[in-house]
């Protein structure tokens, strides 16, 4: 069962807008995050926090963790880019926009 040139369009469409939606929540999902740790660092180091976490050992550890959990957000946000390209040119080489003759 072959589909319609319009049925076609509407599902890479559909593929593309949650694309778009994923990238935009994913994005901003990495804002809150360094947000979030920009916060709790500003505190942590305004207020004298840091040494029960160096006491604790566990500043170097939770510094590290930010940035793998960070660049891994980053990370993500730019392969979401480059699949949305990839489906984006899909959309243009498929077959279906092509004349039999």
């Amino acid at each position: 069962m072959s589909i319609s040139w319009a049925e076609s369009r509407k599902r890479y469409n559909r593929l593309l807008k949650g694309l778009d939606v994923l990238i935009d929540e994913t994005s901003d999902l990495v804002e809150n995050y360094e947000q979030h740790h920009l916060e709790f660092a500003n505190l942590m180091y305004e207020k004298g926090l840091s040494d029960i976490m160096k006491e604790a050992d566990f500043l170097t550890d939770h510094e590290r963790e930010f940035m793998l959990m960070y660049y891994s957000l980053k990370g993500q946000v730019e392969r979401l880019k480059y699949y949305r390209k990839t489906i984006s040119l899909m959309l243009i080489k498929d077959p279906i926009n092509y004349p039999d003759n």
